[in-house]
């Protein structure tokens, strides 16, 4: 009968926690013997990244802010991907360990390594989503404002939460030396795409909207483009008078040349990399009420929001709109910009990581 059984699969369950949790112990206590931190031990940087989250967007930027850090003196930096990588990495060296994602954060307290010496990249910030031990971690990395305001909520002291708007390389994204370029698209939307019509990941970037949207915008008589892998494989009715256009990260730049206004639709962002890249560019540019955009004074800086609840024809209106209206950001609306992308350079965001493993190492942050 289940009920002669229950009580002993209780025991087993309580059995099992009892012995990882001896085992977290245990390890824990390994990892802070291998570590040392004094003054001649070497000073290193580690990103927790699993083998199968390589070649993403999180690598990318990982591997970019690696080489900022080479700059710094007495700084490493690297990459692992496994318990044993990493036991190897830390031994008799002053580590801490950089999580980029909540499953990446769970790993490394199972494992039993030291939360103190965890800085956790928190790059989408989820309601309702438990994450043990948030308030003992060294340090928390948000993308925005709004975000860094939902972390405190969970209680988490201030001065562990760290705004770290990732990233941008300012020597490939500016504002072009010509100002003969032929602007050739109007408005612009930056993403690859993702197949899995019902998937969250399909709700939360909007796709059949921004589907939608472009379809009304083509016919008002304005030239659109999608620039991102696999939009070949939309499972949406996409105009075909929509431009496809899939080049490499480092020819980005030569997009957001010819393009007057870059729009994103997505109904949660935590940045997107794309904005920035927009901003540095000279693009105006049009989102949602979420991510980077919170961050900045929208009438000083040519940026404009839409209500998440807004319609299609909504924003085809107020593009239309915005482009008749402007031409471009003026001197003072760049100078706005400039001031906020001058923390979210590849050689800010790498002097930040720097200053919450060891404080007072490096004075000034900002790009140069």
């Amino acid at each position: 009968r289940p009920a002669r059984w229950l009580p002993r699969l209780i025991g087993m369950l309580s059995l099992s926690h009892l012995v990882s949790a001896v085992y977290r112990r245990l390890q824990l206590q390994r990892y802070r013997g291998w570590m040392v931190q004094t003054r001649r031990s070497s000073r290193c940087l580690l990103a927790y990244l699993p083998t199968r989250q390589q070649g993403w967007i999180l690598d990318f930027l990982w591997r970019d802010i690696c080489q900022e850090l080479e700059q710094i003196p007495e700084i490493e930096s690297g990459m692992v991907s496994s318990s044993k990588q990493l036991k190897a990495a830390v031994r008799g060296r002053d580590v801490y360990v950089i999580a980029l994602s909540i499953n990446d954060l769970k790993a490394l307290l199972e494992q039993g390594f030291p939360p103190e010496r965890i800085i956790f990249y928190h790059t989408h910030v989820r309601l309702g989503v438990e994450i043990e031990k948030l308030d003992l971690l060294r340090g928390i990395l948000v993308l925005n404002g709004f975000e860094r305001e939902l972390i405190a909520m969970r209680k988490v002291p201030r001065q562990r939460i760290h705004l770290f708007p990732a990233g941008y390389d300012p020597t490939l994204f500016r504002l072009p030396q010509s100002t003969t370029t032929s602007k050739t698209i109007d408005v612009l939307f930056v993403g690859r795409y993702r197949q899995g019509k019902n998937g969250y990941y399909h709700q939360r970037k909007r796709y059949g909207f921004q589907v939608r949207l472009a379809e009304r915008l083509v016919r008002q008589g304005l030239s659109v483009a999608f620039l991102g892998k696999d939009w070949e494989l939309c499972e949406y009715p996409l105009d075909p008078r929509v431009q496809l256009i899939e080049v490499p990260h480092n020819r980005y730049v030569s997009i957001y040349y010819q393009t007057r206004l870059v729009c994103s639709v997505a109904s949660q962002e935590g940045g997107p990399v794309s904005f920035l890249e927009g901003l540095a560019c000279g693009c105006l540019m049009v989102s949602v009420p979420t991510g980077f955009i919170t961050d900045l004074q929208l009438a000083e800086a040519a940026c404009w929001t839409m209500p998440l609840l807004a319609s299609e024809q909504g924003w085809a209106e107020e593009i239309g709109r915005i482009l008749v209206d402007q031409q471009q950001p003026t001197d003072v609306e760049q100078a706005c910009r400039d001031r906020y992308l001058s923390l979210a350079c590849f050689t800010s965001l790498a002097r930040q990581l720097v200053e919450v493993g060891w404080p007072s190492t490096i004075q000034d942050r900002c790009c140069e």
